[in-house]
């Protein structure tokens, strides 16, 4: 009782976003993730589209805003508003991912960088249909999400208290991109967790 208190008082915590900023920059090691993708985020002049940006913390750490062109995008304008002031370099939207407002093949190279955890299967779904709309015919995705690990008790306590309800396993994260052609599937450290990498590319229609 006492721990399914502290974990729904934590949750309340990060619903407000300059809490939720700090714990993005004390807890997350968002240079692993620049590492783990390296190859596909060195090059110059890349458009590249970040969906669910949160404060934006993570973008700061993956993309280089100097030379290439950054758009991200949040469901929750405070997030969206922090993240903006974060990343002036680049441009930060409140949107829904499910209904993007940008026109079709825009983007090199989309992210979602622990998002899909906190959505269902049909929400993950939907906005793949639109990230794939909004990618180049050639463009790549990009995705690292946690994994519950045998013999990682820490990292598996603190992943069950999680405000993502959708930890998935592995099977459960590739059956969410059927059609998707999957470049590149592996696993890395995350901070404390064990996170699935997939690098994806839009299947030519049939």
């Amino acid at each position: 009782m006492m721990n399914s208190l502290l974990t729904r008082l934590a949750h309340r915590l990060l619903e407000v976003p300059m809490i939720f900023e700090l714990q993005e920059s004390l807890c997350n090691d968002y240079g692993s993730i620049r590492k783990e993708f390296s190859e596909y985020l060195s090059k110059d002049g890349l458009k590249i589209l970040d969906i669910g940006c949160g404060t934006g913390v993570s973008a700061s750490v993956i993309v280089d805003m100097e030379h290439q062109s950054y758009t991200g995008i949040e469901l929750m304008s405070g997030y969206a508003a922090i993240a903006a002031k974060r990343n002036p370099k680049g441009k930060v939207l409140a949107m829904d991912a499910t209904k993007m407002d940008f026109p079709s093949h825009s983007f090199d190279l989309a992210f979602f960088s622990g998002v899909w955890h906190h959505m269902d299967d049909k929400t993950v779904r939907r906005v793949l249909v639109e990230t794939k709309r909004v990618l180049k015919t050639k463009g790549v995705l990009l995705v690292a999400e946690p994994l519950f690990t045998p013999g990682r008790w820490y990292s598996n306590m603190l992943l069950k208290r999680d405000r993502g309800r959708h930890i998935r396993t592995r099977d459960g994260y590739l059956a969410l991109v059927k059609d998707w052609y999957t470049e590149r599937e592996r696993t890395f450290n995350f901070s404390l967790h064990r996170s699935l990498s997939l690098v994806l590319r839009p299947k030519a229609p049939r």
